[in-house]
């Protein structure tokens, strides 16, 4: 008999039930796995230890993600079935995933609709999905044989002796964490034709992002040509001493991208305002600051602002429902002091700019009026830019916007992504430990606001800006990784942010770690990693 220990009630099981079971016998609905002593199970797990317990239900977070992955499972399932061929799931794209079939140019209208109702199917007979679990080399030879390569080098790479391997009606597959045990778990989907592919969310609509999808496609095509197209062929560039010359590639592209940025504002001969904006620790920060460099190079006189500094004193700032500040939102900025500001610079008028001081939550006015010459330009940096209300004052005509990303082509393999969503958290929680003074755990916690306000107040602006950068390094995770795995590796398993943590550690655990020392000074990555020479 084992003991569970929920938030309000204490469960007494029986030795070998499942969590199936259990559900059923406490009339537990919607639920798709469960979480014990820290770690996530699915329905058929039985029980073998006492512990706290915790119920995934399918609208969570973690039920979210297992229906992601068992969708995909699907989605390779029907195509092997019906084409005998594989899939790619390139990038994550316009809230689903983009994936293109391996030996079609394009999707058809047929084959989509056979696709389609291959899943439904599925779906509506509830496949079972079945786990085994066997040994690492078992498992490499396995996918070997099977012409997962990309898959088979990952695993062989692994220090785990055991791999987990997924069948549904007789297709096999290795994913990153835990799956539904049925198909008839996954919620309604959309799968409709793209590009040369497939588009696939739980979104009812796909709401085109072009210039988006163009930037994540110009780095898959990248990705080949430097021969860094998954996890498993960045730990080979650490194993075989390419990691320096890796990192001067993805700085030397960095260098080129900027100097085409700085060019097109050079050229413009009517922009007085260059605005940039990008969700959180996508480094907006360094990348204002190089511009100016850049500029000043060229013979113009930049001068940076951050809309940071134009908050509303916090006891003025908006709240969420739950009564905490809302500090993604673009009412936190006082808008009229912003535009009036921009407007009397434009005009060549004596303007005190403030200096938010966030431990205090209020605007001070510490340093003399500025005034802009001719020659000068603006540069101003902050999550709303690329927000109109936050310029409306200004002509299109002497703007220049430029939405900055962290926008990863890597993923595990060809079927299994990494969120680029990851990135910028693994980003942010070295960041905010280092410098402002924040632990992984709080920086966890607060992560889900800062999605929600990148999805309301960030996202719908993209595709206004008149250029893109990706600020996304190929090597970053080897770095980052040396520095940040030992604080994950602290957290305790009662921390009530551990199950995220532990998701980032096993993420980081594919991963081979090198020297955070080669990244030079002047990198982007700097402003997460210490050591910048512009933002210390």
């Amino acid at each position: 008999m084992y003991t569970l220990y929920l938030k309000d009630k204490t469960l007494h099981v029986n030795k070998w039930t499942s969590v199936q079971q259990l559900a059923q016998m406490h009339q537990v609905d919607d639920v798709v796995g469960c979480i014990l002593n820290g770690k996530v199970h699915d329905l058929n797990y039985q029980l073998k230890q006492s512990g706290t317990f915790q119920w995934i239900f399918k609208d969570s977070a973690i039920g979210k993600l297992m229906q992601e992955r068992t969708l995909i499972f699907l989605l390779i399932t029907a195509v092997r079935t019906l084409f005998n061929t594989d899939v790619r799931v390139r990038h994550t794209f316009a809230s689903g995933l983009y994936i293109t079939l391996n030996d079609r140019d394009a999707v058809s209208d047929s084959d989509l609709e056979l696709i389609k109702n291959k899943m439904n199917e599925m779906i509506q007979q509830n496949i079972s999905i079945e786990r085994h679990v066997v040994l690492k080399e078992e498992a490499v030879a396995h996918f070997e044989a099977l012409n997962r390569s990309d898959l088979a080098k990952l695993l062989s790479q692994r220090t785990s002796p055991t791999s987990s391997i997924y069948t549904c009606e007789k297709v096999d597959d290795y994913f990153y964490g835990v799956m539904c045990t049925h198909a008839g778990m996954v919620d309604e989907f959309t799968l409709q034709s793209y590009q040369k592919g497939l588009w696939i969310s739980f979104q009812k609509e796909l709401i085109d992002q072009p210039k988006l999808f163009q930037m994540f496609e110009r780095f898959e095509e990248r990705g080949q040509q430097i021969g860094i197209t998954n996890i498993a062929d960045l730990n080979e560039a650490v194993q075989q001493n390419r990691f320096k010359d890796l990192i001067e590639l993805n700085e030397q592209r960095i260098n080129e991208d900027l100097n085409t940025i700085v060019t097109k504002i050079h050229q413009n001969k009517t922009c007085k305002v260059v605005l940039i904006a990008g969700p959180s620790s996508a480094g907006k920060t360094t990348t204002s600051l190089r511009i100016a460099e850049k500029l000043t190079e060229l013979g113009h006189h930049p001068v940076t602002l951050a809309m940071d500094d134009f908050f509303k004193n916090r006891v003025d700032s908006p709240r969420l429902p739950d009564g905490s500040y809302d500090y993604e939102n673009i009412e936190c900025v006082d808008l009229a002091l912003f535009n009036n500001t921009l407007k009397a610079l434009l005009n060549h008028e004596a303007v005190k700019i403030p200096v938010y001081e966030f431990a205090k939550g209020e605007k001070i006015w510490p340093n003399p009026p500025v005034t802009l010459n001719d020659e000068d330009i603006l540069i101003i940096e902050g999550i709303h830019a690329l927000n109109p209300r936050s310029s409306e004052l200004i002509e299109d005509h002497q703007k220049v916007r430029i939405y900055i990303n962290a926008l990863t082509h890597l993923n595990y393999d060809e079927h299994n992504r990494i969120p680029t969503s990851d990135y910028r958290l693994i980003r942010r929680m070295m960041r905010d430990v280092q410098f402002r003074g924040r632990s992984i755990c709080a920086t966890i916690e607060g992560w889900p606001k800062v999605r929600d306000g990148e999805d309301m107040y960030i996202y719908p602006y993209q595709e206004e800006a008149d250029v893109i950068l990706n600020t996304s390094m190929d090597y970053e995770l080897p770095v980052l990784k040396a520095k940040l795995m030992p604080l994950l590796d602290a957290v305790p398993v009662d921390d009530p942010q551990y199950i995220e943590v532990n998701r980032i550690r096993k993420l980081l655990a594919y991963v081979l770690a090198d020297d955070p020392e080669l990244v030079p000074a002047y990198s982007i990555l700097k402003e997460f990693l210490g050591g910048s020479i512009y933002t210390e």
